[in-house]
């Protein structure tokens, strides 16, 4: 992998974008910085206090989601917002011509160049023991394996946080550690006995039965307490969880509510988020995050060998500018409606408009609910709304709407 470059859409012999360019670094992965004029941060999102930190390291949304509403596959070209890294991986795994990994924290584009190299460069149980899922004293010894591959700011980066390589970076995140160090101890002190039934709980039928004990005073009580505003704001680190959820909707009672619901369908033993925040852990290894899985693993490993790869720091509808039109096939762009704030909600998606591909498929997500789009900007997508109500129910985050669609 090289040092970082300035953000330049390769070109074909004859001098114009396209194929060509991605052919020519096939296999390869590129670390791109976009210039600081692409960045913005601290005016279109509250990133300013924690690019210094990562925010998310595992993958607390469910990429199935995503899979299901882009339907990636070979000869896809693929946009991706980076996060934990999880989906961008997950889509890997399915294969792909091309992805684009963005995210406008460079913590965030780092951990991602972590994950990627471990698995180019590590059989299956040292890639589990560096990240953290099993035990293991010998991390720092696995990550000076790697560290050649990634690009110098990320050695950097790392070089300077042995702690976070040591104790395991999957759980490092702001908000992983607030699942571990917070919330998992005050639910286990006040409910531990319930919530290993719970987890033990083989059917729905059976959940069910146990279920209304969910909604005891003292439960309630405490695990509202931890979704309130201001005791997750001050904990989680979370620049904008909240920040275009109406004043009328209580944040502690609407996530209370939404978890509840799944449980009413779905067993809590198989949801990967759900263990990491009763358990601080993956506790169960058959129930994690697709990338951390085998089989995945294996097939993430072979298309990074043959795919285009690159990984960008930068604002999404920035990095976007630097696209040829009608690129891209799919747009995975996660929750940032929930960010962004309005005017740069709307460049972004007239950049989506102009790079995408006939008929390109796109899934957003929103906290509670999804922004709406600009009439202009609205004609142009067709809503699965029936796909949109199946992610809502199933998906394992909980607390989404979704916006899956085609381009029309």
């Amino acid at each position: 992998m090289s040092d970082e470059v300035v953000a330049e859409f390769p070109t074909d012999p004859d001098g114009s974008a396209g194929a060509g360019g991605a052919n020519h670094l096939a296999g390869q992965s590129i670390t791109r910085k976009a210039d600081p004029g692409h960045l913005a941060i601290g005016r279109n999102i509250p990133w300013s206090r924690y690019r210094d930190h990562i925010s998310y390291s595992s993958c607390n949304e469910d990429s199935a989601s995503e899979l299901a509403a882009l339907q990636p596959g070979p000869g896809k070209r693929i946009v991706c917002i980076c996060a934990g890294g999880g989906r961008v991986l997950n889509l890997l795994g399915n294969g792909a011509e091309e992805i684009w990994a963005v995210d406008v924290n460079p913590s965030q584009t780092h951990l991602l160049e972590l994950k990627t190299t471990a698995i180019r460069r590590l059989a299956y149980d040292d890639y589990l023991q560096l990240l953290g899922v099993r035990p293991s004293e010998r991390r720092l010894d696995l990550y000076d394996k790697l560290r050649s591959g990634m690009s110098a700011a990320a050695q950097t980066y790392f070089d300077s946080r042995p702690k976070l390589v040591s104790r395991g970076a999957l759980y490092q995140g702001s908000l992983e550690r607030f699942f571990t160090r917070y919330v998992s101890r005050l639910t286990r002190l006040v409910r531990g006995r319930w919530i290993d039934k719970l987890f033990r709980c083989s059917s729905v039928e059976e959940q069910a039965k146990i279920l209304p004990r969910w909604n005891s005073f003292l439960f309630r009580f405490v695990a509202q307490t931890i979704c309130r505003e201001w005791f997750f704001g001050l904990f989680s680190r979370d620049p904008g969880f909240w920040r275009f959820i109406p004043p009328n909707v209580k944040l502690h009672e609407r996530i209370f509510e939404l978890i509840h619901r799944y449980l009413e369908n779905h067993l809590a033993r198989e949801n990967p988020l759900l263990w990491l925040v009763f358990y601080g852990r993956y506790a169960d290894e058959k129930v994690m995050p697709l990338y951390l899985l085998p089989e995945p693993f294996a097939r993430i490993k072979a298309t990074l060998a043959t795919i285009r790869f690159e990984i960008i720091q930068g604002e999404l509808g920035r990095v976007l500018e630097g696209a040829p039109a009608g690129h891209f096939d799919a747009y995975s762009i996660s929750d940032i409606s929930s960010y962004l704030s309005q005017p740069a909600f709307e460049s972004t998606i007239e950049q989506v408009l102009r790079t995408a591909r006939t008929q390109a498929r796109f899934c957003s997500r929103g906290i509670f609910f999804h922004r709406t789009f600009h009439p202009e900007h609205g004609k142009h997508f067709e809503l699965d709304q029936a796909l949109a109500q199946r992610l809502e129910r199933d998906d394992h985050a909980m607390v989404h709407a979704f916006f899956p669609a085609q381009m029309r």
